[in-house]
């Protein structure tokens, strides 16, 4: 017996736990659902391996993550630890600047391999971390290696929630901060 499955329920299946669990159990199409959750947990876990080790349970606040980010239509392109770090933040898990360090170092290595930013600084900063930000450099060439650095910026004063910006030639003459 063939499984036909919409293909737009396919597609909720591969971002979201409660629409991968309504699939036929043992059909190929939870099983592919299945297969992309999994590597969308990699994308998410495997950078920040100190917050992960503390977290303990990582499928159930990855699971409440999704629904999350779903619920709020938020995009997980390389902006998906900034994200979760606002998750987690709502929900009173206790972070501390290291955690915050990372998640934003993170945030930064997926911008360097994202498309359709010509820019060659990302500078990024949350509300424990300010005046602290953590800056993406990329290379000048393709040959060259992308950097990723905490730095402190004199009069940048905390703000709730998590802020980042681009510079054009990654010099951060001004800070234009985005949320989101």
């Amino acid at each position: 017996m063939s499984e036909h499955v919409r293909p737009s329920a396919l597609l909720d299946a591969y971002l979201s736990p409660a629409a991968r669990d309504a699939l036929p159990a043992g059909g190929r199409a939870r099983l592919i659902a299945q297969e992309a959750l999994r590597i969308r947990w990699h994308q998410l876990f495997d950078r920040v391996p100190a917050l992960t080790a503390r977290l303990g349970d990582t499928v159930r606040v990855y699971d409440a993550f999704l629904e999350w980010a779903d619920a709020g239509h938020r995009v997980l392109d390389w902006r998906m630890h900034l994200h979760f770090l606002d998750h987690l933040t709502e929900r009173g898990v206790p972070l501390d600047e290291a955690d915050h360090t990372e998640l934003l170092a993170a945030a930064a290595a997926r911008w360097f391999a994202a498309s359709g930013y010509g820019e060659r600084g990302l500078a990024l900063t949350s509300s424990l971390l300010a005046p602290k930000v953590v800056v993406g450099v990329k290379g000048a060439g393709p040959l060259d290696r992308a950097r990723v650095k905490l730095a402190r910026v004199p009069g940048l004063e905390p703000e709730h929630g998590v802020r980042w910006c681009l510079s054009p030639r990654g010099d951060f003459g001004e800070f234009v901060w985005r949320t989101g």
